[in-house]
């Protein structure tokens, strides 16, 4: 896989970058933000040397978070060049290599929320910080689907999914940001209830 060679700034202390992956013909889109225990990296597909450096111009990772078991990319080497740890949710033990776990409702990093999605992949979660949603798989902005919910066929249990999504209308998102597609930048909790339909 191809580092992406650049990344776009969403919103001061909001980054997200994309590169295209021949093994599963599809791009992986990742986001790294601001917390305020420092820069957090969001299923972290590989970036140019350069950019990288530009990005960090401010300072180091404070730490890398996985949405799911699925979304290890590259997490490890990043963790290991930068000497951080990788957070995924306790369901995804045995399943994601990370070095630190955490549960539903729990808060990251002095405020970041973490909102498990059950219903998808092992360990699915987002993330919840200042107007900002970070997703994984549970929800797709690409072609062919649009702004969807994940197809059942990806799904471990797709009713149970469908519900476990509806947690993320008590937050007010601005900004939803996924592991496969553009970010949503405007209406983005409106969006998200016509989605779901509440």
């Amino acid at each position: 896989m191809q580092p992406a060679l650049e990344y776009q700034t969403i919103r001061p202390g909001l980054f997200f970058w994309q590169a295209y992956d021949p093994a599963v013909k599809t791009d992986l889109c990742c986001c790294a933000f601001q917390a305020p225990g420092g820069l957090v990296f969001s299923d972290p597909v590989p970036l140019d040397p350069a950019a990288m450096d530009e990005l960090l111009a401010g300072g180091a990772p404070h730490a890398v978070l996985l949405t799911s078991a699925n979304h290890q990319r590259d997490a490890l080497p990043l963790a290991r060049r930068f000497g951080v740890e990788v957070w995924a949710h306790s369901a995804a033990r045995g399943e994601a290599s990370a070095t630190r776990w955490f549960e539903d409702g729990e808060l990251l990093f002095g405020g970041v929320e973490a909102i498990s999605l059950d219903g998808f992949a092992p360990g699915e979660c987002a993330f919840w910080l200042d107007g900002l949603m970070v997703l994984g798989d549970a929800l797709l902005h690409i072609a062919p689907y649009g702004f969807s919910i994940l197809p059942d066929k990806y799904c471990a249990d797709p009713k149970r999914g469908r519900e476990s999504l509806k947690k993320l209308l008590r937050f007010p998102a601005e900004i939803l940001t996924f592991a496969h597609g553009l970010p949503i930048v405007s209406q983005a909790r409106e969006r998200l209830a016509g989605l779901l339909n509440e």
